[in-house]
């Protein structure tokens, strides 16, 4: 997935197995920041192109997560862990 201008993830909705992992790419050339954040991470900032975040799904279930800065943009998803 991308973090991405106009403030998207892009795919902002994933389907993985468990114990697969999501990589968080930050594809903004404006270097405004950007986070990944659910309910159990945090990416912290990420502000330029190719810095990334990794999070490794262990549990089932359907977990939402958004970016701290533009959550109220619609910057937001969901990722289901079956």
């Amino acid at each position: 997935m991308t973090l991405t201008d106009p403030y998207r993830f892009a795919p902002n909705t994933l389907t993985i197995a468990r114990c697969d992992a999501v990589k968080a790419v930050y594809a903004d050339s404006t270097g405004v920041p950007h986070t990944w954040h659910g309910p159990t991470w945090n990416s912290g900032d990420l502000t330029s192109s190719g810095q990334s975040y990794t999070y490794r799904f262990t549990s089932a279930g359907t977990f939402g997560f958004y970016c701290d800065y533009h959550r109220s943009l619609g910057m937001t998803g969901t990722v289901t862990v079956r």
